[in-house]
């Protein structure tokens, strides 16, 4: 894969210009960061979700097809639940 996928093409500047130990940095430090990203897309899509809900009014069955899920599916995200398991820190020993 020579550029990352659409929504996030602007991090191929992370491998502009010539490579170099700043490059490697930079990298680790994006790849590091996935679960932060992870988690704070979750939330600001909950946001959404929600608001549209709430305020437009718009129904899990309409935003189901959008988003490619079931309304049951929707309706989860709109509760914050997840379908990937996590660990927690108990589990990490």
């Amino acid at each position: 894969m020579d550029k990352p996928p659409a929504p996030f093409e602007k991090l191929a500047d992370l491998t502009g210009g010539g490579e170099s130990i700043e490059q490697a940095v930079a990298l680790t430090q994006a790849l590091a960061a996935i679960p932060d990203l992870q988690k704070w897309l979750r939330e600001r899509r909950q946001h959404v979700v929600r608001t549209l809900h709430e305020r437009d009014g718009m129904s899990y069955t309409d935003m189901a097809p959008h988003l490619g899920v079931k309304p049951e599916r929707v309706s989860g995200i709109a509760r914050g639940h997840s379908r990937s398991p996590r660990t927690r820190s108990s589990d990490a020993t």
